[in-house]
């Protein structure tokens, strides 16, 4: 009995193990793919007026990606990857409020900012070299560039007055874009480097983008580097 087992334990790891091979030297294929991306602008800040300039942070904003990769198996361990993707990057900011006007009388007014981000979208190119340390399983580094579509600032206002109770009186919400497309530099530079693993022709992919080149220009300041952390779902075709 306990033969049989280990027969069986033996025969599903080697057929796990065969099914989780890289394509064979030679082999070219087209693989497309979906991913979800964490992405941030770590420099970037958003600055409120009024009496006092306040400045908010930037945070991660949850965005999507899609594409197609060309992977090129040119050695039994090693792979080179093109790949073309539309992506979504940017930020998110913390909701905040800041007074309009010292306190007068019996109440002071002020703006409350909420739902902020900076939604920037581009065309990603990477290239990067695959090394299969394990049967389906590989460590990636490349380079990508990145080509600016469009971006834009979205932001939500609420004026407000404030009594010396501490009561609030809100007025109607008013939602704000601005268009970033003169502000965003047309190409940008990042290194991606992750690992990712292949079972049965599915591959299930994360990477970290290290931002080398702002993407922002805005007076003649220099702008923010994009940070991005994404996991992805591809199958892979062989030609």
């Amino acid at each position: 009995m306990k033969n049989r087992l280990f027969l069986s334990l033996a025969a599903l790891a080697t057929s796990a193990t065969a099914i989780a091979q890289q394509p064979e030297a030679g082999t070219i294929s087209i693989i497309p793919r979906v991913a979800l991306n964490m992405s941030t602008l770590p420099d970037d800040i958003f600055v409120m007026g009024g009496t006092t300039n306040i400045p908010l942070e930037a945070r991660y904003r949850t965005t999507f990606m899609g594409g197609v990769d060309v992977d090129y198996q040119f050695a039994p361990n090693f792979s080179a990857t093109l790949g073309a993707y539309y992506a979504q990057h940017g930020c998110n900011y913390k909701n905040g409020m800041v007074q309009n006007n010292a306190a007068s009388g019996t109440s002071t007014s002020g703006t409350g900012y909420s739902d902020l981000s900076t939604q920037l979208n581009y065309i990603n190119l990477p290239l990067t070299l695959n090394a299969y340390i394990a049967p389906g399983l590989a460590l990636k580094a490349g380079v990508q560039m990145g080509i600016a579509l469009s971006g834009k600032l979205k932001y939500t206002t609420t004026e407000y007055t404030k009594n010396n109770e501490g009561e609030f009186a809100p007025t109607q919400p008013e939602e704000t874009s601005q268009k970033l497309d003169n502000t965003m530099k047309s190409v940008c530079f990042s290194i991606p480097v992750g690992l990712s693993y292949e079972f049965a022709n599915v591959i299930i992919d994360a990477r970290y983008h290290f931002g080398l080149t702002p993407v922002l220009q805005i007076y003649g300041i220099k702008g923010p580097k994009n940070r991005v952390f994404s996991i992805s779902a591809g199958y892979r075709f062989a030609l």
